[in-house]
Protein backbone atom coordinates (compact mmCIF):
# COMPACT_ATOMS: atom_id res chain seq x y z
CA UNK A 1 0.00 0.00 0.00
CA UNK A 2 1.50 3.60 -0.81
CA UNK A 3 0.00 6.59 -0.77
CA UNK A 4 1.86 10.01 -2.43
CA UNK A 5 0.51 13.38 -2.60
CA UNK A 6 1.74 16.36 -4.22
CA UNK A 7 -0.19 19.07 -2.62
CA UNK A 8 -0.43 22.93 -4.10
CA UNK A 9 2.10 25.52 -2.87
CA UNK A 10 0.40 28.89 -3.73
CA UNK A 11 0.31 32.14 -2.25
CA UNK A 12 -1.80 32.67 0.81
CA UNK A 13 -4.65 34.32 -1.75
CA UNK A 14 -3.71 31.96 -4.71
CA UNK A 15 -2.16 34.90 -7.09
CA UNK A 16 1.72 33.81 -6.33
CA UNK A 17 3.96 32.66 -9.45
CA UNK A 18 6.28 31.48 -6.99
CA UNK A 19 6.23 27.78 -7.12
CA UNK A 20 6.80 25.61 -3.89
CA UNK A 21 6.87 22.03 -2.86
CA UNK A 22 4.94 20.07 -0.34
CA UNK A 23 4.79 16.19 -0.69
CA UNK A 24 3.00 13.51 2.15
CA UNK A 25 3.77 9.98 1.64
CA UNK A 26 2.13 7.25 3.43
CA UNK A 27 3.73 3.15 2.78
CA UNK A 28 3.64 0.27 4.37
CA UNK A 29 6.71 -1.07 5.90
CA UNK A 30 7.64 -4.71 6.16
CA UNK A 31 9.51 -4.05 9.14
CA UNK A 32 7.10 -1.83 11.51
CA UNK A 33 3.01 -2.46 12.35
CA UNK A 34 1.89 0.69 11.23
CA UNK A 35 2.40 2.35 7.43
CA UNK A 36 5.54 4.92 7.14
CA UNK A 37 4.57 8.30 7.36
CA UNK A 38 7.14 11.01 5.24
CA UNK A 39 6.83 14.56 4.35
CA UNK A 40 9.41 15.82 2.01
CA UNK A 41 9.51 19.40 2.20
CA UNK A 42 6.90 21.94 3.35
CA UNK A 43 6.43 24.67 0.97
CA UNK A 44 6.02 28.61 2.16
CA UNK A 45 5.15 29.00 5.78
CA UNK A 46 0.98 28.89 5.67
CA UNK A 47 1.25 25.39 3.39
CA UNK A 48 2.44 23.78 6.47
CA UNK A 49 -0.81 23.61 7.85
CA UNK A 50 -2.76 22.84 4.88
CA UNK A 51 0.31 19.77 4.81
CA UNK A 52 -0.64 19.09 8.17
CA UNK A 53 -4.04 19.29 7.30
CA UNK A 54 -3.90 16.70 4.87
CA UNK A 55 -1.91 14.04 6.72
CA UNK A 56 -4.44 14.14 9.54
CA UNK A 57 -7.48 14.01 6.79
CA UNK A 58 -6.46 11.42 4.59
CA UNK A 59 -3.62 9.31 6.57
CA UNK A 60 -5.81 9.33 10.24
CA UNK A 61 -2.76 10.80 12.17
CA UNK A 62 -0.65 13.67 13.08
CA UNK A 63 2.28 11.13 13.56
CA UNK A 64 5.16 12.00 11.07
CA UNK A 65 7.92 9.34 10.97
CA UNK A 66 10.24 11.56 9.05
CA UNK A 67 10.55 14.52 7.83
CA UNK A 68 12.92 14.90 4.99
CA UNK A 69 14.31 19.50 4.32
CA UNK A 70 15.68 18.84 0.59
CA UNK A 71 17.37 22.59 0.88
CA UNK A 72 16.37 25.75 2.31
CA UNK A 73 14.75 28.00 -0.08
CA UNK A 74 11.73 29.89 1.63
CA UNK A 75 9.16 27.78 -0.77
CA UNK A 76 10.55 23.97 0.71
CA UNK A 77 11.50 24.80 4.16
CA UNK A 78 9.39 27.24 5.93
CA UNK A 79 6.48 25.28 5.82
CA UNK A 80 8.07 22.70 7.67
CA UNK A 81 7.97 24.43 10.78
CA UNK A 82 4.02 24.46 11.25
CA UNK A 83 4.96 20.58 10.51
CA UNK A 84 7.02 20.23 13.37
CA UNK A 85 4.90 22.99 16.03
CA UNK A 86 1.79 20.71 15.42
CA UNK A 87 2.74 16.97 14.93
CA UNK A 88 4.62 14.31 16.54
CA UNK A 89 8.02 13.71 14.23
CA UNK A 90 10.48 10.48 15.03
CA UNK A 91 13.22 12.62 12.81
CA UNK A 92 13.91 15.06 10.99
CA UNK A 93 16.48 15.55 7.72
CA UNK A 94 18.08 18.34 6.96
CA UNK A 95 21.49 19.69 5.99
CA UNK A 96 23.41 21.86 8.60
CA UNK A 97 25.62 23.95 6.76
CA UNK A 98 27.55 25.38 9.81
CA UNK A 99 28.93 22.24 10.05
CA UNK A 100 30.52 22.32 7.13
CA UNK A 101 30.79 26.47 6.25
CA UNK A 102 32.24 28.88 8.58
CA UNK A 103 30.52 31.72 6.34
CA UNK A 104 27.05 29.63 6.38
CA UNK A 105 25.17 32.44 8.30
CA UNK A 106 25.61 34.76 4.96
CA UNK A 107 22.86 32.07 3.30
CA UNK A 108 19.51 33.51 2.44
CA UNK A 109 17.01 32.56 4.65
CA UNK A 110 19.36 31.13 7.18
CA UNK A 111 17.28 32.17 9.81
CA UNK A 112 14.45 29.76 8.92
CA UNK A 113 17.50 26.58 9.42
CA UNK A 114 18.08 27.61 12.33
CA UNK A 115 14.63 27.91 13.35
CA UNK A 116 13.93 24.59 12.50
CA UNK A 117 16.45 22.80 13.87
CA UNK A 118 15.80 25.01 17.10
CA UNK A 119 12.71 23.35 17.30
CA UNK A 120 13.28 19.72 16.41
CA UNK A 121 15.93 19.96 19.69
CA UNK A 122 13.42 21.67 21.76
CA UNK A 123 10.60 18.96 21.03
CA UNK A 124 13.11 15.92 21.28
CA UNK A 125 13.26 15.21 17.26
CA UNK A 126 16.29 13.34 15.98
CA UNK A 127 18.26 15.03 13.63
CA UNK A 128 19.99 13.49 11.07
CA UNK A 129 21.69 15.26 7.97
CA UNK A 130 20.31 13.20 4.66
CA UNK A 131 23.48 11.92 2.37
CA UNK A 132 23.75 9.36 -0.20
CA UNK A 133 23.61 5.78 1.74
CA UNK A 134 21.54 6.52 4.07
CA UNK A 135 18.30 4.85 4.66
CA UNK A 136 15.21 3.89 6.76
CA UNK A 137 12.22 1.78 7.21
CA UNK A 138 14.48 -1.28 6.44
CA UNK A 139 15.90 0.40 3.01
CA UNK A 140 12.30 1.05 1.64
CA UNK A 141 13.66 5.08 1.75
CA UNK A 142 17.05 5.78 0.48
CA UNK A 143 18.94 9.05 0.00
CA UNK A 144 20.87 8.92 -3.22
CA UNK A 145 21.93 12.00 -2.63
CA UNK A 146 24.27 14.63 -2.43
CA UNK A 147 27.16 13.15 -1.20
CA UNK A 148 28.66 14.52 1.68
CA UNK A 149 31.81 16.09 -0.49
CA UNK A 150 29.54 17.41 -3.08
CA UNK A 151 27.06 19.05 -0.60
CA UNK A 152 30.17 20.92 0.95
CA UNK A 153 31.82 22.07 -2.83
CA UNK A 154 28.03 23.19 -3.63
CA UNK A 155 27.78 25.06 -0.21
CA UNK A 156 30.99 26.98 -0.52
CA UNK A 157 30.11 28.24 -4.10
CA UNK A 158 26.42 29.14 -3.04
CA UNK A 159 27.95 31.36 0.00
CA UNK A 160 30.28 32.99 -1.88
CA UNK A 161 27.37 33.81 -4.45
CA UNK A 162 24.89 34.55 -1.72
CA UNK A 163 24.24 38.19 -1.67
CA UNK A 164 24.02 38.42 -5.75
CA UNK A 165 22.18 35.68 -5.60
CA UNK A 166 19.36 37.45 -2.98
CA UNK A 167 19.53 40.51 -5.12
CA UNK A 168 18.68 39.00 -8.12
CA UNK A 169 15.59 36.94 -6.72
CA UNK A 170 14.42 39.95 -5.31
CA UNK A 171 14.32 41.48 -8.54
CA UNK A 172 13.11 38.43 -10.60
CA UNK A 173 10.39 37.92 -7.58
CA UNK A 174 8.83 41.41 -7.88
CA UNK A 175 8.53 41.23 -12.00
CA UNK A 176 7.12 37.88 -11.89
CA UNK A 177 4.30 39.38 -9.95
CA UNK A 178 3.31 41.86 -12.80
CA UNK A 179 3.07 38.89 -14.73
CA UNK A 180 0.08 37.34 -16.12
CA UNK A 181 -0.03 33.44 -16.33
CA UNK A 182 0.34 32.21 -19.60
CA UNK A 183 -2.35 29.23 -19.97
CA UNK A 184 -0.56 25.70 -20.59
CA UNK A 185 -3.76 24.89 -22.81
CA UNK A 186 -2.93 28.04 -25.47
CA UNK A 187 0.15 26.26 -26.31
CA UNK A 188 -0.87 22.83 -27.11
CA UNK A 189 0.22 21.16 -30.30
CA UNK A 190 -0.75 17.70 -32.00
CA UNK A 191 2.47 16.55 -31.72
CA UNK A 192 5.64 17.24 -29.63
CA UNK A 193 8.41 19.77 -31.99
CA UNK A 194 11.98 18.89 -32.69
CA UNK A 195 13.35 19.07 -29.10
CA UNK A 196 15.67 22.43 -27.59
CA UNK A 197 16.25 20.85 -24.14
CA UNK A 198 20.07 21.23 -23.95
CA UNK A 199 22.25 19.82 -21.17
CA UNK A 200 23.54 23.06 -19.90
CA UNK A 201 24.49 22.90 -16.01
CA UNK A 202 22.69 26.16 -15.61
CA UNK A 203 20.88 25.90 -12.03
CA UNK A 204 22.33 27.25 -8.95
CA UNK A 205 24.65 25.65 -6.02
CA UNK A 206 21.71 26.42 -3.63
CA UNK A 207 19.32 24.16 -5.77
CA UNK A 208 22.75 21.30 -6.57
CA UNK A 209 22.80 20.58 -2.44
CA UNK A 210 18.61 19.38 -2.74
CA UNK A 211 18.30 15.84 -1.41
CA UNK A 212 17.31 13.67 -3.57
CA UNK A 213 15.13 10.65 -2.13
CA UNK A 214 14.27 7.18 -3.26
CA UNK A 215 11.23 5.71 -2.41
CA UNK A 216 10.78 1.31 -2.92
CA UNK A 217 7.30 0.05 -2.12
CA UNK A 218 5.36 -3.19 -3.48
CA UNK A 219 8.09 -3.28 -6.65
CA UNK A 220 7.56 0.68 -7.31
CA UNK A 221 10.28 3.34 -7.35
CA UNK A 222 9.64 6.76 -6.45
CA UNK A 223 12.33 9.57 -6.76
CA UNK A 224 11.73 12.79 -5.48
CA UNK A 225 14.04 15.53 -6.22
CA UNK A 226 13.47 19.33 -5.07
CA UNK A 227 15.28 21.46 -6.66
CA UNK A 228 17.93 19.43 -7.96
CA UNK A 229 20.13 19.98 -10.89
CA UNK A 230 22.07 18.09 -13.15
CA UNK A 231 24.97 17.18 -11.33
CA UNK A 232 23.06 15.86 -8.11
CA UNK A 233 20.42 13.78 -10.51
CA UNK A 234 23.58 12.57 -11.91
CA UNK A 235 25.23 11.57 -8.70
CA UNK A 236 21.84 10.15 -7.51
CA UNK A 237 21.67 8.05 -10.80
CA UNK A 238 24.94 6.38 -10.25
CA UNK A 239 23.61 5.58 -6.53
CA UNK A 240 20.49 3.87 -7.74
CA UNK A 241 22.04 2.03 -10.50
CA UNK A 242 25.12 0.52 -7.37
CA UNK A 243 21.97 -0.54 -4.73
CA UNK A 244 18.88 -1.07 -6.93
CA UNK A 245 20.46 -1.83 -10.89
CA UNK A 246 20.09 -0.35 -14.18
CA UNK A 247 16.99 2.19 -14.86
CA UNK A 248 16.46 -0.27 -17.91
CA UNK A 249 15.63 -3.49 -15.48
CA UNK A 250 14.02 -1.31 -12.80
CA UNK A 251 12.34 1.90 -14.41
CA UNK A 252 10.72 4.27 -11.94
CA UNK A 253 6.95 4.36 -11.62
CA UNK A 254 7.23 8.12 -10.27
CA UNK A 255 10.06 11.05 -10.91
CA UNK A 256 9.82 14.40 -9.55
CA UNK A 257 10.72 16.90 -12.03
CA UNK A 258 13.07 19.08 -10.64
CA UNK A 259 12.27 22.80 -9.36
CA UNK A 260 9.03 22.90 -10.80
CA UNK A 261 9.93 21.76 -13.98
CA UNK A 262 12.58 24.24 -14.86
CA UNK A 263 14.54 23.83 -17.86
CA UNK A 264 17.89 24.81 -16.02
CA UNK A 265 17.71 21.56 -13.87
CA UNK A 266 17.13 18.72 -16.66
CA UNK A 267 18.88 18.12 -20.02
CA UNK A 268 18.29 15.00 -22.41
CA UNK A 269 21.01 12.88 -21.53
CA UNK A 270 20.25 12.42 -17.70
CA UNK A 271 16.59 12.31 -18.85
CA UNK A 272 17.74 9.24 -21.16
CA UNK A 273 19.17 7.82 -18.66
CA UNK A 274 16.79 8.09 -16.01
CA UNK A 275 13.72 7.45 -18.10
CA UNK A 276 15.03 6.02 -21.13
CA UNK A 277 15.84 7.60 -24.94
CA UNK A 278 13.17 9.41 -26.86
CA UNK A 279 10.68 6.68 -27.90
CA UNK A 280 12.39 3.77 -26.06
CA UNK A 281 11.28 4.37 -23.16
CA UNK A 282 11.87 1.95 -19.45
CA UNK A 283 8.86 2.68 -18.36
CA UNK A 284 5.52 4.79 -18.52
CA UNK A 285 6.69 7.04 -15.81
CA UNK A 286 4.24 9.26 -14.17
CA UNK A 287 5.88 13.16 -14.03
CA UNK A 288 4.84 15.22 -11.08
CA UNK A 289 5.63 18.60 -11.37
CA UNK A 290 4.75 21.44 -8.48
CA UNK A 291 4.35 24.08 -10.16
CA UNK A 292 1.93 27.25 -9.18
CA UNK A 293 -1.30 28.32 -11.61
CA UNK A 294 0.25 31.47 -11.63
CA UNK A 295 3.58 30.82 -13.10
CA UNK A 296 4.07 31.72 -16.58
CA UNK A 297 8.25 29.99 -16.51
CA UNK A 298 6.90 26.66 -14.44
CA UNK A 299 6.51 24.10 -15.77
CA UNK A 300 8.97 25.00 -19.16
CA UNK A 301 7.25 23.31 -21.89
CA UNK A 302 10.70 22.12 -22.94
CA UNK A 303 10.76 19.94 -19.97
CA UNK A 304 7.18 18.78 -19.89
CA UNK A 305 7.82 17.74 -23.55
CA UNK A 306 10.67 16.05 -22.73
CA UNK A 307 9.15 14.11 -20.34
CA UNK A 308 6.65 13.15 -22.72
CA UNK A 309 9.07 12.30 -25.63
CA UNK A 310 9.90 9.51 -22.93
CA UNK A 311 6.97 8.01 -22.55
CA UNK A 312 6.54 9.90 -19.30
CA UNK A 313 2.65 10.49 -18.28
CA UNK A 314 3.14 14.22 -17.06
CA UNK A 315 0.93 16.28 -14.93
CA UNK A 316 1.62 19.33 -12.64
CA UNK A 317 -0.46 20.58 -9.72
CA UNK A 318 -1.38 23.91 -10.69
CA UNK A 319 -2.86 24.71 -7.92
CA UNK A 320 -4.39 21.17 -6.78
CA UNK A 321 -3.65 18.10 -5.00
CA UNK A 322 -2.07 15.10 -6.83
CA UNK A 323 -1.81 11.80 -5.74
CA UNK A 324 -0.81 9.01 -6.73
CA UNK A 325 -1.71 5.40 -4.73
CA UNK A 326 -2.99 1.97 -4.13
CA UNK A 327 -6.94 1.91 -3.89
CA UNK A 328 -9.06 4.94 -4.12
CA UNK A 329 -10.06 8.21 -2.44
CA UNK A 330 -14.04 8.81 -2.73
CA UNK A 331 -14.64 12.00 -4.15
CA UNK A 332 -10.97 11.80 -6.32
CA UNK A 333 -10.93 11.35 -10.32
CA UNK A 334 -8.51 10.99 -12.93
CA UNK A 335 -6.71 14.30 -14.43
CA UNK A 336 -5.68 15.31 -17.75
CA UNK A 337 -1.93 14.66 -18.05
CA UNK A 338 -0.21 17.59 -20.23
CA UNK A 339 0.37 16.78 -23.90
CA UNK A 340 2.61 18.33 -26.37
CA UNK A 341 3.03 22.24 -25.91
CA UNK A 342 5.33 24.93 -27.84
CA UNK A 343 8.74 24.88 -26.91
CA UNK A 344 9.43 28.42 -26.74
CA UNK A 345 9.66 29.63 -23.23
CA UNK A 346 8.54 32.85 -21.70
Amino acid sequence: MYEVDFLPVENEDGDSSKSGDAIALRFTVATQSNPAVVVVDGGFGPVGDALVDHVEQYYGTSNIDLVISTHPDTDHINGLIKVLERCQVGELMMHLPWLHNASASSLGNYEKIVQLYDLAVEKGVTVTEPFTGTARFGEALRILGPSKGFYEEQLAEAVAAASETAALSARSFGATLLAKATKLLERTRSLFPVETLTDADETSARNKMSVVTLVQVDGENFMLTGDAGIPTLNEAAEEYERVVGPFSSYPLTLFQAPHHGSHRNLGPAILDRILGPKDAAFNSTLALISSAKASEKHPSPKVTNALGRRGAIVAATEGRTITHMTGHRDGWGPITPIGPLEEEDL
